[in-house]
C-alpha cells in the first residue's frame, strides 16, 4: 500500500508523536454498512489502543471527512480509504477533502488489488458455500460499482484474475 503526501511536508518525527488513523469510509444508505465500519474501528482500538482512530465518509453518512479533519486541528493523520480501488474518491475527493483541512495528511492507497483483500473474498466464499473443488456449473461474478475510471476498472480485473487463479 502507498502512501502520498497531500499537506504540509513536515514529518510526523519533527512534529513529534503518533499520526492518527483516519478510516475513510464510502458511506452508504444502508444501515449494516455503518455497522460494519464501526466494528472494524472497534477492532483496531483494541488491537492499538494507543493509536488515536476516527472515522470520516467521503459522502452519505456522518462524520464527514471534512469534518473529521477540522476536528483534528493540525495535527498529523494518515488517511486510509476504505474503498476496493483507485476512483474517483482516491484520486481526487479524498485528496482535494484533506489538502483543504488544516491537519498533516498522508493518504494510503485503495484496499485493492491486493493479495490480502483476494484472501478476505476467499474467505468469505467458503463461509459462503463455496466447493473445495468447484466444477464447471460454479461460478463468481466480481463488480465495482460506482466508478467509470479506467483505473478502478483495471484494479477490478487484478482482483478478479487473482480470484479466479485462487478458486481454480
Amino acid at each position: 500500500m502507498t502512501a502520498t503526501t497531500v499537506t504540509s511536508s513536515r514529518t510526523t518525527a519533527a512534529t513529534g508523536g503518533t499520526p492518527a488513523l483516519v478510516v475513510v469510509a464510502h458511506g452508504s444508505r444502508d444501515p449494516r454498512a455503518l455497522s460494519t465500519v464501526r466494528a472494524l474501528l472497534d477492532r483496531v482500538r483494541a488491537l492499538r489502543p494507543a493509536l488515536p482512530v476516527h472515522l470520516g465518509h467521503v459522502e452519505l453518512n456522518e462524520p464527514l471527512l471534512p469534518d473529521t479533519l477540522t476536528a483534528l486541528g493540525d495535527g498529523a493523520a494518515v488517511l486510509v480509504p476504505l474503498l476496493l480501488s483507485r476512483g474517483h474518491h482516491v484520486k481526487r475527493d479524498i485528496p482535494e477533502m484533506a489538502a483543504a483541512s488544516p491537519a498533516r495528511t498522508r493518504v494510503a492507497g485503495p484496499l485493492g488489488p491486493h493479495s490480502l483483500l483476494v484472501d478476505a473474498l476467499q474467505a468469505r466464499l467458503t463461509e459462503a458455500g463455496w466447493p473445495t473443488h468447484p466444477g464447471p456449473e460454479h461460478a463468481v461474478v466480481l463488480a465495482s460499482a460506482g466508478s467509470r475510471d479506467p483505473e478502478s476498472r483495471a484494479d477490478t480485473a487484478r482482483t478478479a484474475a487473482a480470484l479466479a487463479a485462487r478458486l481454480g
